[in-house]
């Protein structure tokens, strides 16, 4: 089972899809997520050090649940947003 979560966050739109990760069968499940960060159209591109669609992963790490995996992604993507700003 997958689900999306969105949020604004300083001008950005976050968007997270969280799945179910590869697990071995009897073993407990995990997921991993994608986000996707995108710039509003009514802000100013030259304010951010990079205005492009930013695009972070869990790679390789997962969680024991999706709402663990969520927290963690989009806790990365503020970091990142914040980063960007001029």
């Amino acid at each position: 089972m997958s689900h999306t979560v969105q949020e604004t966050y300083k001008g950005w739109d976050i968007t997270i899809r969280c799945s179910h990760a590869a697990s071995k069968v009897g073993h407990p499940s995990r997921y991993a997520a994608i986000a996707e960060a995108e710039l509003h159209p009514d802000e100013n591109p030259d304010d951010w050090v990079d205005p492009r669609m930013q695009v972070l992963s869990t790679g390789g790490r997962s969680y024991p649940s999706g709402n663990a995996c969520v927290s963690a992604l989009l806790a990365e993507a503020r970091q990142l947003i914040d980063a960007l700003k001029k």
